[in-house]
């Protein structure tokens, strides 16, 4: 029983998390993904320019009007009948932190397949 605690405790911090290990330009710090499908990306950029490219993204992918809040730093968008969200957070001097989710189903069923493609591709987008 002791062994199966301490197991369980071990195994606790790891479910639901993927570190992405940084390549070439070492962008991407850190990114996890929960139980409702949405990706949080640690980014070693400043949240100016994570959020400037968040935005420029959304709408190049979007056939509609993008909604969006610059004070909070929150988007939305509807890509290919999924409701995007991406926020960008100051997370220290020269990082921000990018919470991405997806909806579909009139935002009551969580598209994690979408979440992760948006996420993806972000980042990609800003190791460049």
């Amino acid at each position: 029983m002791r062994n199966l605690l301490i197991l369980s405790l071990i195994a606790l911090p790891t479910a639901g998390c993927a570190a992405i290990a940084a390549v070439g330009t070492g962008v991407v710090v850190a990114s996890n993904y929960g139980d409702n499908n949405v990706y949080v990306s640690t980014v070693r950029a400043a949240a100016k320019v994570v959020w400037a490219e968040a935005k420029e993204f959304l709408a190049q992918g979007s056939k509609e009007l993008i909604e969006y809040d610059d004070q909070t730093r929150i988007a939305k968008a509807k890509i290919d009948d999924a409701r995007v969200t991406v926020q960008v957070e100051a997370w220290d001097v020269d990082q921000a932190r990018m919470t991405v989710s997806a909806k579909q189903f009139f935002a009551t069923v969580n598209d994690g397949e979408m979440a992760k493609i948006v996420t993806e591709r972000l980042l990609r987008r800003l190791e460049k």
